[in-house]
């Protein structure tokens, strides 16, 4: 990059970036972006306006390093999350979905007043510390040396040997100073006056006091030099997620909320904020062949303050049981006082064979990428796993909650068969496990319509983990929604955002919940809060062209629909139902979907179980109910998912009181 470019300043909206010094600002707060994030924002903002195809964009930002597009995602995720990207209705960068980003806020590229990078627009005149930058990177070089002219008549500052300009060597730049130094100053004397003990005791009370009652488990470090080994660290900071979870007295986040801070710097307080936290472990996993050395320390979030740490040495057969060791021990620091059986579980933690734990590891690593690409890669490293370790109880759950994804993902009934003899496999060799529980009570209702059966199994979960986000979840949507118990449906839904306060799914499905119970306002609100965060989230456009279904709004209906589809890759699908509205409107687009489960082969199984559903659905809005209860019968012959909302769904209010539509009320015991 040219020193000219390098002395450009680029602002938009109330950030200001500044390539020299790698950092952005936001007014006079400094923000600290990892080197991938900062590179990456720079070129967005460098070509505002225009569209940056992916793989350009990562070949830019990685150079030589070949990396997939999911770090660029991830990279992607917090630009958003830093720049408060949707808020406020504040947007900066827009995806454009298969192909790549776009950077839409207005960008002005000015330069400092006094040319050097510091000084002006709020910049402090001494050099601000840069991020640990990869300096390799194409937008990473040295910054420009202070003293450089900025190309006027005028000398360039000079400065002391601690970086600031003196009155006598710059009186034109103090006289334009002093009005922000008085401010600034009564400022810092504010700030003084709260980090005094005795005045923010005064003002806030304590920060430090107050038992510690909820917890979250950060990203643990990878100190083996080896990037291959992120998995195996991902998964120890899942396993000592879980042991703490089983604690009843201690709110523990998910993991699914906290991974989204890996390889972040934002500062301890703001992190606890965010999740509602008292305290948060940081940790460390080192692994060299067979050995490990895990290091977690235990810091009061809202100060920033250590209370305790410690390291564990151990063979990897007993991994376990160290992250066993971690667990009781900031037990013992936050003064819990456990049951016996919260005890005896943690302190039975059992040896493992470490070929198979192994592969478990890559296996839940491979599931958490939550598609059904990596479900399928996950399935491979659990029976790999089962192989080396017949006994091995968290492989089996693992087997049985990959095919439980794959079934609601549409992999159809046989997964949920293997899902249920995974399931009771795992609690055959260990009945303590909540996530097969959680498992099984899924079985139950996608393959056998037991709720009652699946009700035992989600509280026995709960009972050996009131912290498992997952469990709330799925017993607030698969079955006291479903059965029409709307308000212990959101509550149970609302536990599971406490727990998991950064997973859309849980926001969309919590949404989904309240229009069920009628209350479509409180649905549309939780729609958006997501679409502001992730507006390319498939579920949720879903969601809403159920509520603009039923709400009349019919042009919003279709640009939902069609977004649904082209998120989920039939864009002639999308295509078709625009087509169809722009040449008959609305009853159109509804006979064509009516048609869709009758213009398919019959051979193309998947396709038609898809298409009945949604036939059914046309012809019930077209009030054809006779059409309408035969596509619902190929649903039911096909166990299809989409039938668990069939008793409260609005879309069938209309065929309530036919007798065919009760009595298959009652083959899903749903009467």
């Amino acid at each position: 990059m040219d020193k000219a470019v390098r002395h450009h300043l680029y602002e938009f909206g109330p950030f200001v970036l500044d390539p020299s010094e790698r950092l952005v600002r936001h007014g006079a707060a400094r923000m600290e972006l990892p080197p991938r994030a900062f590179d990456t924002l720079l070129v967005l903002v460098e070509n505002s306006g225009r569209l940056l195809e992916k793989d350009a964009l990562m070949r830019t930002v990685w150079r030589d390093t070949v990396v997939e597009e999911n770090n660029l995602s991830q990279v992607v995720y917090l630009l958003r999350k830093a720049l408060r990207d949707g808020e406020d209705g504040a947007r900066y960068i827009e995806t454009v979905p298969k192909r790549g980003y776009r950077f839409v806020a207005e960008v002005r590229q000015f330069e400092p007043a006094n040319g050097n990078g510091h000084g002006g627009n709020g910049f402090s005149s001494r050099p601000a510390f840069s991020s640990s930058g990869n300096h390799g990177s194409p937008v990473g070089e040295a910054a420009v040396a202070g003293s450089e002219s900025d190309g006027d008549s005028r000398p360039a500052a000079v400065a002391d040997a601690n970086g600031f300009e003196t009155p006598a060597q710059n009186p034109a730049t103090w006289r334009r100073w002093m009005p922000g130094l008085a401010g600034g100053l009564a400022i810092v004397i504010v700030v003084a006056l709260l980090q005094s003990a005795s005045w923010r005791q005064r003002l806030f009370g304590r920060a430090d006091s107050g038992p510690i009652r909820s917890v979250a488990v950060l990203p643990m470090q990878n100190l083996s030099n080896d990037p291959n080994q992120e998995y195996f660290v991902d998964g120890m900071t899942d396993e000592l997620i879980t042991d703490l979870a089983q604690i009843r007295e201690l709110k523990v986040v998910s993991k699914t909320s906290i991974m989204q801070y890996k390889g972040t710097r934002i500062p301890l307080p703001e992190i606890g904020r965010e999740l509602g936290v008292d305290a948060v472990v940081e940790g460390s996993v080192l692994r060299s062949g067979d050995r490990v050395r895990i290091t977690a320390q235990l810091i009061r979030a809202a100060s920033d303050r250590h209370i305790w740490a410690e390291s564990y040495d151990g063979d990897l057969k007993d991994v376990l049981s160290l992250q066993a060791r971690v667990a009781e021990a900031i037990t013992n620091q936050v003064k819990l006082n456990l049951t016996a059986e919260e005890s005896s579980r943690l302190r039975r933690a059992p040896a493992v064979n470490p070929e198979a734990f192994d592969l478990y590891l890559r296996g839940r690593y491979a599931w958490n990428q939550r598609n059904p690409e990596g479900f399928g890669k996950a399935v491979e490293y659990f029976n790999q796993a089962i192989e080396k370790d017949s006994k091995f109880a968290l492989a089996y759950s693992g087997l049985a909650d990959c095919h439980t994804l794959l079934t609601l993902y549409g992999g159809g009934p046989s997964n949920m068969t293997e899902a249920q003899a995974a399931a009771e496999k795992a609690l055959q060799l260990d009945s303590t496990l909540a996530e097969a529980h959680t498992s099984l009570a899924a079985v139950k209702v996608l393959r056998d319509w037991d709720w009652q059966g699946a009700e035992h199994e989600f509280h026995r979960a709960l009972e050996l983990n009131p912290n498992f986000a997952q469990a709330h979840h799925w017993y607030g949507n698969l079955l006291l929604g479903p059965e029409g118990r709307h308000e212990e449906a959101i509550g149970e839904l609302q536990r599971a955002q406490e727990l998991d306060p950064l997973s859309l799914i849980i926001k969309a499905d919590t949404g989904f919940a309240y229009f069920l119970a009628g209350r479509s306002d409180l649905a549309l609100q939780a729609y958006q809060k997501v679409v502001a965060t992730n507006p390319n989230f498939l579920p949720v456009h879903f969601y809403l062209a159920k509520y603009y279904l039923q709400s009349g709004q019919h042009d919003l209906w279709l640009k939902e629909s069609a977004e649904d589809d082209r998120l989920a890759g039939s864009f002639d699908r999308a295509q078709a139902l625009q087509q169809s509205y722009a040449e008959g409107g609305f009853r159109a687009a509804m006979e064509a979907m009516a048609k869709s489960s009758r213009a398919v082969s019959v051979a193309n199984s998947k396709r038609l179980r898809m298409d009945s559903c949604g036939s059914a659905e046309a012809n019930a809005v077209l009030g054809r109910n006779g059409l309408a209860l035969s596509a619902l019968e190929d649903c039911y012959r096909w166990s299809e998912p989409d039938l668990l909302y069939l008793k409260v769904d609005p879309t069938w209010t209309n065929l309530r009181s036919e007798p065919r539509f009760q009595n298959l009320l009652g083959r899903l015991h749903l009467q």
